[in-house]
């Protein structure tokens, strides 16, 4: 299996941009750290910029014979690079940009090209989403493919060496696209990556793009709605979502590890989940999906709270309304939704908690104090591959919407959302939800609540 692996000081700006492009990267790779790792199990990997070079330095050689030993290593702007890397000879210049405010001017120019015949990236990224400014300039190498230059030709910004000694590669390059971004400043350095990361998945030969999905029903009550709901199947069909059923008792890792969503319904043993509450933080730690329908008595898992009613009079308080769908998980249903057979307050009855940084779904209680029927939160995590939490707090989604020329779709465009979200479909852009912010939830908490399971 190919991967690609990040480098990082723990510098927000790297984590930050890390996060974005989580779906494009495998592993982060923390720098004081590096030397734990085998580099060599690794297509490529990523030294960004805002990098804290003293300690680059102390595994300068770990670097240097990673490339040797046939490793790709993309080096953006740092500090001292031609001390740092010693597969090429490198001569670093303190040549910056003549105006660093040029974009402001009324014909604005930065003095920077790509040369003639353009690199293969060059199709990717464009002269524009290059141009910011550069942290200093590399003489030429006659070694060396030049990807961007000063316009005069005299000196590199950025430099591709293909085949060297060894089958290793090494691209360097004194912009810093990393820290801009992960700063939220300059729009052109997040192009540049958004661009980047998939020409260097395409380079390297890695298709992330997953055309099956596994999501296991738990069984518990043995009920004809509970058991194997009527119709449900049939939404998936032509999806890439394969349904299957297993029994709650009979969970297990195979299944754990088989399984990209879980789907627990609402007549379930609170006691036998809260017995394997670590056993789903482990699934969810590692990308797995929780979706859940319940009126949990019992909180067993750490991030959740007792459910609560709301006020059934009057009867509005019951209708459920859609506050925010960003992955467009109602997108299928009618204002009537959730009325199950014409009757309200099957769907939800009340609410739950949300951990801090969920995203709240959809209202039920009265108008001037709605409280969170449905909410979406993504399980924190160091590297942002935390899997989704749909927390559904009332009856079975199975059944919603009954009418309609969708059938009962919820559940199926709720996992269809996630794998959106998650990046891992081909889409025309990287989705992005600005306004999806995750928290991170107490883990003193959470280690109290394991011990107590345990």
């Amino acid at each position: 299996m190919q991967k690609i692996g990040y480098v990082t000081w723990g510098n927000a700006a790297q984590v930050r941009s890390f996060q974005d492009f989580a779906h494009l990267l495998d592993d982060m790779l923390y720098l004081r750290e590096l030397d734990r790792h085998d580099l060599g199990a690794y297509s490529a990997i990523i030294i960004p910029d805002v990098m804290d070079c003293v300690e680059l330095r102390a595994h300068a050689r770990q670097l240097n014979d990673y490339v040797r030993n046939g490793g790709f290593l993309i080096v953006f702007s740092i500090r001292d690079v031609e001390n740092i890397i010693d597969v090429v000879k490198l001569k670093w210049q303190p040549v910056n940009a003549r105006d660093w405010l040029w974009w402001t001017r009324p014909n604005p120019y930065l003095e920077v090209r790509q040369p003639e015949p353009r690199h293969p990236i060059c199709d990717a990224i464009s002269l524009a989403d290059m141009s910011w400014h550069w942290m200093g300039a590399l003489e030429k190498h006659p070694d060396a493919e030049h990807i961007l230059t000063l316009d005069d030709d005299s000196l590199s910004l950025f430099m591709d060496f293909r085949n060297l000694q060894g089958g290793g590669r090494l691209m360097v390059t004194t912009l810093d696209p990393h820290g801009h971004n992960g700063e939220r400043f300059m729009p052109a350095t997040t192009r540049f990556l958004e661009a980047f990361y998939p020409w260097l998945n395409g380079e390297l030969g890695i298709n992330r793009e997953r055309n099956t999905f596994s999501l296991t029903y738990l069984r518990a009550l043995d009920s004809t709605w509970d058991w194997e709901p009527p119709g449900l199947a049939e939404t998936f069909e032509g999806t890439g979502v394969t349904l299957r059923y297993h029994a709650l008792y009979d969970l297990d890792d195979t299944v754990l590890r088989d399984s990209n969503f879980i789907y627990i319904p609402n007549n379930t043993d609170e006691i036998f989940l809260r017995s394997r509450a670590t056993d789903f933080l482990a699934f969810l730690e590692r990308g797995g999906h929780l979706i859940l329908s319940s009126q949990p008595a019992i909180p067993w898992l750490p991030f959740m709270s007792t459910f609560r009613a709301v006020a059934p009079r009057p009867f509005t308080n019951l209708k459920v309304r859609v506050r925010h769908d960003p992955l467009g998980f109602f997108s299928n249903v009618s204002d009537e939704f959730d009325g199950w057979q014409g009757i309200f307050g099957q769907y939800a009855r009340g609410w739950t908690d949300m951990p801090e940084g969920a995203i709240w779904l959809t209202d039920v209680g009265p108008t001037d104090d709605p409280k969170p029927a449905d909410w979406l939160w993504k399980y924190p995590t160091s590297n942002d591959k935390g899997g989704y939490v749909f927390m559904h707090n009332g009856d079975s989604i199975v059944r919603y919407p009954d009418h309609g020329p969708h059938g009962p779709c919820l559940l199926r465009d709720i996992c269809n959302g996630i794998i959106a979200a998650e990046g891992k479909i081909s889409k025309p852009e990287r989705p992005s939800y600005p306004n999806l912010s995750w928290g991170i939830c107490d883990c003193h908490r959470q280690q109290r609540f394991l011990a107590a399971a345990r």
